[in-house]
């Protein structure tokens, strides 16, 4: 068993925080609005909590993309945390 970041202990909670639900509930992978029930309010919630404890900044074009939680790791891995800018670009 491989133990989680501490980037991934950050998605799972404000994973569940936007859900409600408890941490140990949400899946490894998912939908968001499908699997999870994160409706725009609540992605919206968890990309500003991403952005405060990451120190990132989401681009709003990027948010839109957010359908599944691989998407969200995808791109918070692309972020540069000492800028909080994409490092792709």
């Amino acid at each position: 068993m491989t133990l989680p970041t501490n980037t991934e202990l950050i998605i799972r909670h404000a994973l569940a925080q936007a859900t409600l639900c408890d941490a140990d509930t949400i899946p490894e992978d998912g939908h968001l609005e499908q699997d999870l029930g994160i409706d725009s309010l609540a992605l919206h919630e968890l990309v500003v909590t991403l952005e405060q404890r990451l120190a990132v900044l989401i681009p709003d074009e990027e948010v839109g993309r957010l359908n599944t939680i691989s998407d969200v790791r995808v791109l918070l891995a692309r972020l540069d945390p000492a800028t909080g800018t994409d490092t792709t670009q």
